[in-house]
């Protein structure tokens, strides 16, 4: 009897190992392009879930039922910061662990590691939805992405100690495969150096920023406030002016401001993917090649 107590309460510890062996992290991504750098990083030893697609606003989302199930599972939180998720990510991180909540360790919110861009030196109402602390959409500077993933790299190592090693080789392989990159894409791109655009909304700011491209405003007359005729007929004299080349809206936007403006002054309008799953990019070394294949298509004309 006591023989077989024995051997039931083995094999109930071990089952009790197993399982904890077995047990994966779970990220909550707030955007693709952040679950896309944790997936390069972590493999197949943690569970993503995404909680925005590359064809949704995120400036935008509702704290619906389906993310506040996620967000209670979830042992760590990733996601671009600086306002981006201001409307809906406080909401369901009430519903959190302690260990994600806003300045908890286990909580990344990207913009805090690097330099920002559009940082206002004031701010009041009239001028549109900005964001208090500069533009948040440091994924599309590679660069960015190379601080980034240290970060990640330490909290995934810190949860998950037992796969310490496994994160650490693919975080080397990953640094040196973007280093590579960048280095390629900065060759590739030259001839984009002062190429002058328009855009829908500064999404794209940190991308145009590294590859030396000019912008010439928006199609938004204030970020966040839609387009208006008024607006529009003005940027028709600012794009001869200043020699625009291109107009440029994101996955998520709506063209029809763009092509208007495309069809009043004859300069191209263009699609650009703005994160990980837009026009088909399966990862971010696909969402840089995509964007910058695009401009170089449009440099030439």
């Amino acid at each position: 009897m006591k023989k077989y107590l024995f051997s039931l309460f083995a094999f109930a510890a071990f089952a009790v190992f197993a399982h904890s062996a077995e047990a994966k992290i779970n990220v909550f991504a707030c955007e693709p392009e952040w679950a896309s750098l944790t997936r390069e990083i972590a493999g197949d030893r943690v569970t993503i879930f995404t909680a925005t697609t590359a064809h949704q606003d995120p400036h935008t989302i509702t704290a619906r039922p389906n993310l506040i199930a996620q967000i209670r599972r979830a042992d760590l939180v990733i996601g671009a910061g600086a306002e981006l998720e201001i409307g809906w990510l406080p909401v369901l991180l009430k519903n959190g662990k302690s260990s994600i909540q806003m300045n908890a360790e286990n909580n990344i919110m990207a913009a805090s590691y690097v330099k920002r861009l559009d940082v206002p030196e004031r701010i009041d109402r009239s001028m549109g939805d900005i964001h208090a602390d500069g533009n948040p959409h440091v994924h599309l500077n590679p660069n960015n992405l190379l601080i980034i993933s240290d970060v990640i790299l330490a909290r995934l190592s810190a949860l998950d100690s037992a796969n310490k090693s496994f994160f650490e080789e693919r975080h080397r392989a990953f640094k040196s495969k973007m280093q590579d990159h960048i280095k390629k894409w900065a060759k590739q791109a030259e001839p984009l150096k002062g190429m002058v655009v328009i855009s829908h909304h500064p999404n794209m700011s940190y991308l145009f920023n590294w590859l030396g491209i000019v912008s010439a405003g928006s199609l938004e007359p204030k970020p966040g406030v839609p387009p208006t005729s008024q607006h529009l007929s003005k940027l028709v004299a600012v794009a001869k002016n200043r020699n625009v080349s291109l107009i440029e809206h994101v996955t998520h936007e709506s063209p029809k401001a763009a092509q208007w403006l495309s069809d009043k002054t004859g300069i191209p309008k263009v699609e650009l993917p703005f994160t990980v799953g837009a026009l088909g990019t399966k990862d971010l070394f696909e969402l840089f090649e995509k964007n910058i294949s695009i401009l170089l298509s449009k440099s030439n004309k």
